[in-house]
């Protein structure tokens, strides 16, 4: 089920690391009705954590900040909340986030992704560093576009981590 659910959400190319929107991402009704079924299998705070992922790959901010809001205190819902602000520049209110979540399920898969992509300095003995990520697209955002693509590159394995995550329970 969650190679269906990311085949139906991935379909815009590389997230940006910021709000900047892209061509091609579906509208928040196809979103929802593209992935009606999946949620439908899932609880009340997975399938907003799952939507809410999906509205965020596809720009959708507010949207999918309004799910998470409505959900906060569930760690998945958190976990999505804390990408949201990373995306939007608020760097501080990220870190907030990921600092709510802890050590995430997703964690270990995160981590093994930076090392395959590069970016072992995002770990501290192995573990991954969400409040490293966030300041490595801080800097990225603020200009050093050499590293914007790779972060993108690791973004979207993040995003694809919590989706097999979410999708699989």
């Amino acid at each position: 089920m969650s190679a269906e659910a990311w085949s139906l959400i991935d379909t815009a190319g590389l997230a940006e690391l910021d709000r900047s929107p892209r061509l091609g991402v579906a509208t928040v009704a196809d979103l929802t009705h593209d992935l009606a079924g999946i949620l439908s299998g899932l609880t009340q705070e997975r399938s907003a954590a799952g939507l809410g992922l999906a509205l965020l790959w596809h720009d959708h901010h507010d949207a999918a900040h309004e799910l998470c809001q409505a959900h906060e205190g569930d760690p998945d819902c958190d976990y999505v909340h804390a990408l949201l602000h990373r995306r939007e520049g608020d760097y501080g209110n990220a870190k907030y986030w990921f600092r709510a979540v802890d050590d995430h399920p997703i964690s270990s898969a995160v981590a093994e992704a930076a090392c395959a992509l590069g970016h072992s300095t995002l770990l501290l003995q192995g573990r991954w560093q969400p409040a490293a990520m966030v300041d490595a697209c801080a800097r990225a955002c603020g200009g050093d576009i050499v590293v914007r693509k790779p972060l993108k590159e690791l973004q979207a394995a993040e995003f694809r981590a919590l989706a097999n995550y979410l999708f699989t329970r």
